[in-house]
């Protein structure tokens, strides 16, 4: 049991998306938009402007010269923006301004989404500066997406809701008991990273069905990565007691056994607690089923892109797919 138990952490620490590689335009689109972290140092105090840049250089363990500060997130995250402004015609209602607040906006949501994470589970100390980083960070995004909501029917109304619904469901005390429901939270989650491309589609069309396209799509890449960190921190996250969706997926008994097996090492001394658990996730092929929701994740959201003419953000979509496509965990 010892052996099959480090064979599926092993595994689960193994699956991954697969590779997207990049067309020369995102490679360009990638490098200007980064330079928003350098406009956003310019805007902080003069006496505190180097040790944020050093605090970027070290967050994204790069220099500075190859600063890219989501270098180790999925492409999609950012390129979904690039693509929008691809596929939008000339009278599309897309302009320069437009695209420079989206990027500024769109980068700040990424950043204040991980930073948030960071502080509030004490990976990062809150410092004058990280909270310099934060409130500098929380005013720009807000700047930047007023003028982007500008002239969109209900604009300045959809960024009120997507925050409010960001807010309600980081502090939601519900208990997720099912797969669903876990996946469904997830996306009300990443709420302020769907603000940008939701404006963005209601400036390029009236057509709401465009609109609901891309926070549908955007949403279902965002829960497969979910699931898909779900599985490289089975180990972690049981340590801790994190209800993971691995967690929502096991009979009552078994939580319970997650719950008490908080413990140092799962691999150089397996409880009783963490047999029974990883019993029943290979009996029951949790891991199995969780990849499986992956994939159907990201094969809605390449044949939604793919229906409202978005073909690159399809093809990187399937691109993410194709490792998780006919492979087995043990």
């Amino acid at each position: 049991m010892d052996d099959k138990i480090s064979d599926l952490l092993y595994s689960c620490s193994e699956v991954d998306f697969g590779d997207v590689n990049l067309s020369d335009g995102e490679k360009k689109f990638c490098r200007e938009w980064n330079n928003e972290s350098i406009l956003f140092c310019k805007t902080l105090p003069d006496s505190t402007q180097t040790d944020a840049l050093l605090f970027f250089l070290k967050y994204a363990k790069t220099s500075f010269e190859k600063l890219n500060l989501f270098r180790l997130y999925y492409v999609p995250a950012w390129s979904i923006i690039y693509w929008l402004i691809q596929s939008g015609p000339g009278g599309s209602g897309i302009k320069q301004v437009d695209i420079k607040n989206a990027k500024a906006a769109h980068f700040m949501a990424m950043f204040l989404h991980a930073l948030d994470d960071h502080l509030t589970d004490n990976q990062l100390p809150a410092t004058h500066l990280t909270l310099l980083l934060r409130s500098q960070a929380w005013m720009i995004m807000n700047n930047a997406l007023s003028s982007l909501a500008d002239g969109v029917d209900g604009g300045a109304k959809i960024v009120e809701g997507f925050l409010d619904e960001y807010y309600s469901s980081i502090r939601s005390s519900e208990k997720i008991e099912s797969l669903d429901r876990y996946c469904e939270l997830f996306r009300r989650q990443m709420a302020t990273w769907l603000i940008v491309p939701v404006l963005m589609a209601k400036k390029m069309s009236t057509d709401a069905e465009f609109t609901e396209a891309i926070r549908t799509a955007y949403g279902s890449f965002g829960i497969a990565w979910r699931l898909l960190d779900d599985i490289n921190d089975i180990e972690a996250d049981m340590i801790s007691g994190v209800h993971s969706s691995i967690y929502v997926c096991l009979s009552k008994d078994i939580q319970n056994c997650w719950e008490k097996n908080r413990r140092g090492n799962i691999r150089n001394e397996i409880s009783s607690h963490g047999k029974a658990i990883f019993s029943y996730i290979l009996h029951n092929r949790i891991i199995e089923r969780i990849k499986e929701r992956i994939c159907s994740e990201l094969v809605s959201a390449a044949a939604i892109a793919d229906n409202h003419h978005l073909p690159g953000l399809a093809n990187e979509f399937r691109c993410l797919l194709r490792p998780l496509e006919n492979t087995q965990v043990y």
